[in-house]
Parts: C-alpha cells; sequence; structure tokens
C-alpha cells in the first residue's frame, strides 16, 4: 500500500536520501557551482536575486541546497518533516559557517506549514509532485510569497517519466519471473546500465528511490500543461522551465503585451508539441499537422498508463498493449514531421523504442534469459534515461495584472 507521505517513505528507510555528506568548502563549492548553472543559464534566478531575499525551502533534507542559497546571502526558513534530518541541517549550517542565515527550521510539511510571514521565494524540489491535489501546494505558495515572489519546484513530468515506469515495470517482471530478491534482481537487470554513467549515489538508492518507491507512479507524475493551467489559475506566471515551458521560437513585436491567458494557451501549444522531447530525453519536437501532432500525443498518453499497469501486473492485460503500442509509436515516428538537432536523434528514439518494444516482447514470452541478455547488452536501452526531472519557476502577479 502507498505511504500517505514521502518523507514516511524515506523515514522508515532510515536514510537521507540526498544527503552529500559535505567536509570540505571545496566540495560545497562544487556543488554550489552546478546549482548556480541551473539557476542562472536555466531558471533565469542569477544569485544575486538571493542576497538578502527571504527564502522558504520546503523539504530540504539534509540542507545541502539550503547551504548553496545561504551562501548566496539567503536568509533561510527550513520546513522539513523528517526529525532525522534535522540535527545534520543544523551541523551543516554550524560546520560551514552560515548559522546566522538559519532563521529557522520547522518540523513541518508543505501543508502543515503555519507562518505570518511573506517570503521573496520559496523552493520545494524533488517531492512536491506527491502532495495532491496540486492546487493544494500552489494555494499554500501563493498565500506565503509576496507579490512577484518567485516559487522554484522540480517534479516528475508525466511523459518525461515514461523510462522510470519501464524500468519498474521489467524489474517487477524479472521479480515475478525469477523469484528473486529486488536488489538481486535490479542488479541482473540493470547493472550495466547504471554503470555507464557517473553516480552521486549508491545502486541501492536508486532501487529505493526510483524501482521500489510507491510514489514513482503515473497516478502521482504531473502534465506540464495541467500544472501551467493550474498555476495561472492560482494568480501565477511562468517565468522559466527546464526544459522550456515557453516557444523559444514565438516571434512578436517586443512592445506587444500578451495576455495571461495567450501566455497560457502558447505555452499549452508548446507543451502538447513536445511530449516526445520530454519522453527521449532530447530534441524531438512535432511539427507536423495538429491531428498527426494529436495522434502521437494520445497514444504516447496510452503507453505511459499501461506501462504504470504492467508495474503491479507484469503479465496483465496491459503487457500485449505495451508491446503494440512500443511498434506503433516507433513506426508512427518514421512518417511524423519532427524537428530534431540531428536525424541522428530520430534514429536514437526509435531505436530506444525498438530495444524496449524486444525487452517487453521476451516478458511476453515468458523468457527472463532473453530480458537479461537485452537489458545488459542492447546500447539503446543501456544509454536512454529520459527526461524524467522537470524545473519550473513560477511568479506570484501583482493584483490585478
Amino acid at each position: 500500500m502507498a505511504d500517505e507521505k514521502l518523507f514516511n517513505y524515506y523515514e522508515r528507510q532510515d536514510v537521507l536520501p540526498t544527503f552529500g555528506n559535505f567536509k570540505s568548502a571545496a566540495e560545497l563549492d562544487a556543488y554550489a557551482s552546478q546549482r548556480r548553472e541551473l539557476f542562472s543559464d536555466k531558471l533565469v534566478l542569477p544569485p544575486r536575486l538571493f542576497r538578502d531575499a527571504e527564502v522558504l525551502e520546503f523539504g530540504p533534507d539534509s540542507g545541502e541546497n539550503a547551504l548553496v542559497f545561504a551562501g548566496w546571502g539567503a536568509n533561510m526558513a527550513l520546513a522539513e518533516p523528517n526529525r532525522h534530518a534535522h540535527p545534520k541541517i543544523e551541523a551543516y549550517f554550524a560546520h560551514f559557517g552560515l548559522s546566522e542565515r538559519l532563521r529557522e527550521l520547522a518540523l513541518a510539511d508543505v501543508e502543515g506549514f503555519r507562518s505570518e510571514r511573506r517570503y521573496d521565494i520559496i523552493d520545494a524540489e524533488g517531492f512536491i509532485y506527491t502532495v495532491q491535489p496540486t492546487e493544494n501546494w500552489l494555494g499554500v505558495f501563493h498565500r506565503l510569497l509576496n507579490p512577484d515572489g518567485f516559487a522554484v519546484v522540480s517534479y516528475y513530468e508525466r511523459y518525461g517519466g515514461f523510462f522510470e515506469l519501464a524500468l519498474k515495470a521489467i524489474h517487477a517482471a524479472g521479480k515475478a519471473l525469477s523469484g528473486r530478491p529486488a536488489l538481486e534482481t535490479a542488479k541482473t537487470l540493470f547493472d550495466a546500465k547504471w554503470n555507464s554513467i557517473p553516480h552521486t549515489r549508491s545502486f541501492e538508492s536508486w532501487l529505493m528511490d526510483v524501482l521500489e518507491n510507491p510514489f514513482v507512479r503515473h497516478r502521482y507524475f504531473l502534465d506540464a500543461a495541467a500544472l501551467c493551467t493550474a498555476a495561472h489559475e492560482q494568480g501565477f506566471d511562468i517565468h522559466s522551465a527546464w526544459p522550456a515551458y515557453r516557444d523559444s521560437l514565438d516571434v512578436y513585436w517586443h512592445k506587444k503585451v500578451l495576455s495571461a491567458d495567450e501566455k497560457l494557451r502558447r505555452a499549452a501549444r508548446h507543451l502538447h508539441r513536445s511530449r516526445l522531447s520530454f519522453l527521449g530525453g532530447r530534441k524531438l519536437y512535432l511539427v507536423g499537422k495538429a491531428d498527426a501532432v494529436a495522434a502521437i500525443s494520445a497514444s504516447i498518453e496510452t503507453l505511459v498508463l499501461d506501462v504504470d499497469a504492467m508495474i503491479d501486473a507484469p503479465f496483465g492485460e496491459s503487457l500485449p498493449r505495451v508491446i503494440a503500442s512500443l511498434a506503433s509509436l516507433r513506426e508512427a515516428i518514421r512518417t511524423t514531421d519532427i524537428l530534431a538537432d540531428d536525424a541522428s536523434d530520430i534514429e536514437t528514439i526509435v531505436a530506444t523504442l525498438d530495444s524496449f518494444h524486444r525487452i517487453f516482447a521476451a516478458i511476453g514470452r515468458r523468457d527472463a534469459p532473453a530480458v537479461t541478455a537485452l537489458t545488459q547488452t542492447d546500447p539503446a536501452f543501456i544509454n536512454t534515461w529520459g527526461q524524467p526531472a522537470h524545473f519550473l519557476v513560477i511568479r506570484k502577479r501583482f493584483k490585478g495584472s
């Protein structure tokens, strides 16, 4: 049974999922450089905006991101519902000489946090998609932010998360076929894939964070367009996102002022055409006619739903639909107008879908050795991770704007 809150799941594991165990200024500086690149280059929030800003971070875990914000000059209020994290946070701030920047450390989650203060920036990364309905946390953010204040969130995007769900489905099938424990099955299936890229966490942590995490499921993942619509209705505008949620190819006179409704309409249209890009983790922009775009978008939605159902029932009625959908999507891409950086990008997504098609077909035959051989040797499978994590920055509107 799924946990009520994500932090309850991690409390029971007795781990802090993002703990970096920074000991030296050099380690913190290296991490801060990565964050500077993300916030300055991709999210258009340069560190100087944090200087003397009142910043509220929900779910800081052990506090690495909060340390960076404090190092940029922010006054930090932290709301962390996992009590095991609090000593780590306080020790971190003391160790790096930033205790005076830690103004508040509350034992509370998003919905339980209470304050009469207002903040310039709210940050909530990695967990916010599990707080549902979305309108709940958007309402909390709107109440706590100053006008023109920013909220930064990261979350599992519904279509970008397809490959995460597919890995969970393959893992579920592998456990059922072999009868082996979760960790042994995962290493048998995914050891080569895991070792293909550098990591800052252990394989066991990935197993817990993704393959066994009850919140890495379709019912929690957020559709980017629906999230932007909900934020719009709560009084927010899109400031930035990664991947980009605004159509960067849009051109019009700089003095032309678009209404908030028109901005949302254009963003939603762009996001609809970006669904394959999100799934593939690279630029695969659907530039064809609206009906062709709608057909591929609908097939992606069906595929994501069916592969999610396989996590609970690996050999159930959704399995043949997944096999058929992978084949039809692969063929549709071959005949669809797609804007990509290079023809090889289209070839790559076709090869990836073909790889997963062969893996799920082997699952359908109950052929465990074939499944393992494919997951351990197929380059298209090993090199594909998709684009599950999205960042969105929204800005609270002034009244009447």
